[in-house]
């Protein structure tokens, strides 16, 4: 079976001869492979770190959450015994309904204690349901008033034809865009037609050059024709890896199987024609903005609040995981003995009175 080569960074052995545009294409192109590299690993590890991290959250965290949920499910439970008591005081009724109300609810919306449902119910003006569908229904206002105000469309969200209306805006979309193209068009110049026809034919070339590298490829690695067995299995899965980097447009991994399966594009690369790297270039560039992005997006997801919150080195998630382990232990005995103590009514009414 044929020895892969490590895997390395496909870089251009840049000269020092001369500081001519050449030159900065060959330093520019090293420059954003490095760059795609990094950034690849680090969404790599992020991701990695993140399956190790929601593991842990599972097996070690969430067991004590649990633990405390049934604390405040009883507090909640104590409280409503504590309410039907006469020596509570009509204001001293008020914050407890408000506070079995609030604290029930935060329990059924955040964590799924459907259970106390009738309890919520029991001293809210509003049922929980009634008061989903009204959170919901002032939602669907918003999202209506914004189509109005933006398209100048009137819509109803809860309509079953809302898909065809979404057809319509998009349409529409279509035709506005199609209308300010050509309207566009009337006002340029030859320079500015033959400055868009360029562009085109450069984006045309820049897809010739990504299947140019996918095509060698495909060429050297293809199991069909190969007789040995351990060679076929061994090109078909790498072929598999070629043609997941061409369907994702990871050129960067294009370029790095290209290194490894075929060594002499490796000296290749140094001989590029300017054209041909300026291509390449622009084909790292978009893919260096769409990992960039892809970063950007991580760190505003629920992932990336996971993340930050526990990742780290190997140390460092210990000492999250440990420190945030002893604050939900120390809330689940606070809760404790604040169970012990409120059953006495005196000390529920000194706790109504440190509330709002």
């Amino acid at each position: 079976m044929p020895q892969a080569a490590p895997a390395a960074l496909p870089q251009i052995s840049v000269s020092a001869k001369g500081r001519n545009k050449l030159l900065k294409l060959q330093l520019k192109f090293n420059q954003k492979v490095k760059k795609i590299s990094e950034l690849k690993e680090e969404l790599l590890k992020r991701k990695e770190s993140i399956s190790h991290i929601q593991k842990r959250v599972h097996d070690e965290l969430q067991p004590l959450i649990e633990q405390l949920l049934e604390q405040r499910v009883a507090l909640a439970h104590l409280l409503d015994r504590a309410y039907v008591l006469p020596f509570f005081r009509k204001r001293e009724k008020e914050k407890l309904a408000l506070f079995i109300e609030e604290t029930t609810f935060e329990l059924i919306d955040r964590y799924g204690r459907h259970e106390l449902k009738e309890l919520h119910d029991k001293y809210a003006e509003l049922s929980f349901e009634d008061s989903q569908a009204l959170v919901e229904e002032e939602a669907n206002e918003i999202a209506e008033q914004l189509f109005w105000d933006v398209f100048g469309i009137e819509v109803d969200l809860d309509d079953p034809e809302f898909d065809s209306i979404e057809d319509e805006l998009d349409q529409k979309a279509r035709q506005r865009e199609q209308e300010k193209q050509a309207r566009q068009k009337t006002r340029k110049t030859k320079a500015q037609l033959a400055k868009e026809e360029k562009a085109k034919a450069e984006l045309s070339n820049i897809s010739k050059t990504s299947r140019r590298v996918y095509t060698n490829l495909a060429k050297l690695l293809h199991p069909d024709a190969e007789q040995d067995q351990q060679t076929r299995v061994w090109k078909e899965e790498a072929m598999k890896r070629v043609t997941q980097a061409y369907h994702q447009d990871d050129f960067f991994e294009l370029l790095r199987l290209q290194m490894e399966f075929m060594q002499h594009e490796g000296q290749q690369l140094d001989s590029l024609p300017e054209e041909q790297l300026t291509y390449y270039t622009k084909l790292l560039d978009e893919q260096l903005g769409n990992l960039e992005n892809a970063l950007d997006l991580f760190s505003f997801s629920a992932e990336g609040e996971l993340y930050f919150r526990y990742g780290g080195t190997s140390k460092q998630m210990d000492q999250k995981f440990s420190k945030e382990k002893k604050e939900i232990l120390l809330d689940i005995e606070f809760m404790k003995e604040e169970l012990k103590i409120l059953q006495d009514p005196q000390q529920v009414r000194l706790m109504l009175k440190q509330l709002p």
